[in-house]
């Protein structure tokens, strides 16, 4: 028997450790013999269609050799490609309904009618009932029924209208926290509970189907996985998390979008956290995503942000802490960049304090990173301005 990773784990995880686990790479699918396919659904070309061209209804590829563990959390992810249009998109779910479920065609996604689910949707067409744009979302009623409306959206983020060529997409959950990302950034973070949504739970006793949804109505499209990677934490031996590397944006100035970023290599669950100086924890916010993963982004950056930032990660069986970045900022004021703030750089705020919104306004402007350039940026203009020198 593997040693796990911490009594913690061991302890709430118990009836799900000997009931279910999961842990597997597709790096393509030219063999699916642990896959059971429903509904449009089928394996061709070494991919997987959920959904092929001038095909409406719905499908689904369920991992079904095992149900996953996933009371301390997972991580997966996975390589798609949306071809010959943008209908209607597709979702990664969790489920614990059955090893052959499937939802509704069109807007439903494949996922919408399945009880106990949770689905994080790339929902690539724009109706006016959903966030009325393209966008990412994670959509659960808990035991109920599932749904597509806005009103079962537990976090979103608005996607570019059109997901052309190849996209990965990562995943990571630990109870109270998900994360996820798009093409190697973070771009949305959730705090959910697999066991807690609407006082109910998505899992039977810790464990639940994993794998993927979609949908199509008059428009259609292929919608077709790549490969898939997945791993419940349930099989991985206990050992401390290791650091690797990290970088950052250096020398940014106003407006700029601001990475932090770390490698960590050991096994799960896996708890991140960013601080700023004076050891206080991060939250993410409307400018700030990541502070509880390996990459911190801030956008627009702000000479407020310009302080030391530190970095921490640990699971049950070790971690670490590093006083890690200062990435500061180009001195705010100096718009002509000649070393000072003087009247020539009034001249230059000007035109942005008349355009008002960043865009059209200069992203620089704006010292307070709310997108507007407005009174409160003139009063910081003004303290830089009195103090003439860059330093």
């Amino acid at each position: 028997m593997k040693t796990l990773c911490g009594l913690l784990v061991a302890a709430v995880a118990g009836q799900a450790l000997g009931d279910c686990s999961a842990k597997f790479t597709f790096p393509d699918f030219s063999t699916t013999t642990d896959l059971t396919f429903v509904g449009t659904a089928l394996a061709s070309s070494d991919r997987i269609f959920l959904t092929s061209e001038g095909e409406g209804g719905a499908g689904a590829a369920w991992y079904t050799t095992s149900t996953a563990a996933l009371t301390s959390g997972f991580t997966t992810s996975f390589r798609f490609l949306i071809e010959n249009g943008q209908a209607d998109g597709f979702a990664f779910v969790v489920q614990s309904y059955a090893p052959d479920a499937l939802g509704g065609g069109g807007s439903d996604l494949g996922y919408a009618g399945i009880e106990r689910s949770l689905a994080v949707e790339i929902d690539t067409f724009r109706f006016e009932d959903e966030f009325q744009v393209a966008h990412i979302s994670v959509q659960s009623r808990g035991s109920a029924a599932n749904d597509f409306q806005d009103s079962a959206s537990l976090a979103h983020v608005v996607l570019p209208d059109n997901l052309e060529g190849e996209h990965t997409v990562k995943i990571e959950y630990t109870p109270g926290v998900m994360y996820v990302w798009l093409d190697e950034n973070p771009v949305l973070f959730v705090p959910v509970n697999l066991d807690n949504i609407d006082e109910s739970s998505v899992l039977d006793g810790g464990c639940a189907w994993v794998g993927f949804t979609a949908g199509a109505g008059a428009a259609t499209a292929d919608q077709t996985i790549l490969s898939w990677d997945f791993n419940d934490f349930s099989q991985d031996e206990c050992d401390p998390v290791q650091l690797g590397t990290g970088w950052y944006t250096s020398n940014p100035e106003t407006g700029d979008r601001v990475e932090l970023e770390w490698t960590v290599t050991g096994p799960g669950p896996i708890f991140y956290q960013w601080y700023q100086h004076e050891d206080i924890p991060l939250s993410d916010n409307e400018r700030r995503l990541g502070s509880q993963t390996t990459k911190l982004i801030i956008d627009p950056w702000t000479p407020a942000d310009a302080f030391a930032y530190d970095f921490g990660a640990s699971n049950d069986c070790g971690g670490f802490r590093v006083s890690s970045f200062t990435p500061g900022i180009r001195c705010p004021g100096d718009l002509n960049y000649d070393g000072l703030v003087d009247d020539s750089d009034f001249i230059e705020f000007v035109p942005a304090y008349n355009n008002l919104v960043v865009p059209e306004a200069d992203r620089r402007c704006d010292w307070n990173g709310d997108r507007f350039v407005d009174d409160a940026d003139f009063l910081f203009f003004v303290s830089y301005y009195n103090n003439l020198l860059c330093e």
